[in-house]
């Protein structure tokens, strides 16, 4: 398979981060310090160096303050669009699923949240990945005793090429699911036929794609990543990047 050049980048930046209010002072939580910089400002930076040009930006809560904060994403070497998702408070899948008219029908591109950050070789491994149309890729972590937050982490089923089951109540399971997606348009697809009554979380769409056999697993080895969703995870982050 050819491994196409990915210059387009999608990050879910909607939601409102209950979890973290302390911290946030009702600002989004993409928005919160990370050392000199916000958490997706911190992304946005390894996006660029690792050569995507463009990323397209769902906002919701608070949205005009990250539009304010990040502008059109020339002071950090990109170009930034935004798509507004009215419906914010329903699952994140409505959030990905608002941004299907930004990308063209074969296109291949980066998905993440707005609230992961990772190690730039987990972003070089994961874009190296070789994806055919209608299939997408997610970075897992066989790692599965090093977690931050096990019980809320979203686990795997993976046999060391394709995803074979996906959900944060799996009893058996051999992988995390690191937030990091490399995609075809085949994604939207599959998010449109997981809707009911116009709601469905990223891993319903992802289970219509298990089912079809479209959904890869790549391994990031000894990569860093961490999902900030709780303060603590917030300072482990800190400590543990150094930025």
């Amino acid at each position: 398979m050819k491994t196409n050049k990915v210059t387009r980048a999608l990050i879910i930046a909607a939601g409102r981060g209950i979890r973290l209010n302390e911290h946030s002072q009702e600002i989004p939580k993409c928005l919160i310090s990370v050392g000199e910089h916000s958490i997706i400002e911190t992304i946005l930076t390894t996006l660029q160096r690792a050569g995507i040009q463009e990323v397209v930006i769902v906002t919701g809560y608070k949205k005009e303050v990250i539009e304010q904060r990040l502008g059109e994403g020339s002071q950090l070497g990109l170009k930034l669009r935004y798509v507004n998702n009215p419906d914010w408070h329903k699952k994140n899948g409505v959030s990905v699923y608002a941004a299907r008219h930004y990308f063209a029908a074969h296109e291949q591109f980066l998905l993440m949240m707005s609230d992961h950050l990772f190690a730039p070789e987990l972003l070089h491994t994961l874009m190296q990945e070789p994806i055919t149309a209608g299939e997408i890729a997610l970075a897992v972590d066989r790692k599965v005793n090093t977690i931050f937050d096990i019980d809320d982490a979203m686990k795997v089923v993976f046999d060391g090429s394709h995803v074979k089951n996906i959900g944060k109540m799996l009893r058996e399971y051999n992988g995390i699911d690191c937030g990091l997606f490399k995609c075809t348009t085949g994604l939207f697809e599959a998010l449109a036929a997981a809707m009911r009554k116009g709601d469905c979380s990223l891993s319903d769409g992802c289970t219509q794609l298990i089912a079809a056999g479209k959904m890869r697993g790549v391994d990031i080895g000894a990569a860093f990543w961490i999902d900030i969703d709780t303060p603590e995870a917030l300072a482990f982050a800190i400590e543990k990047l150094k930025v």
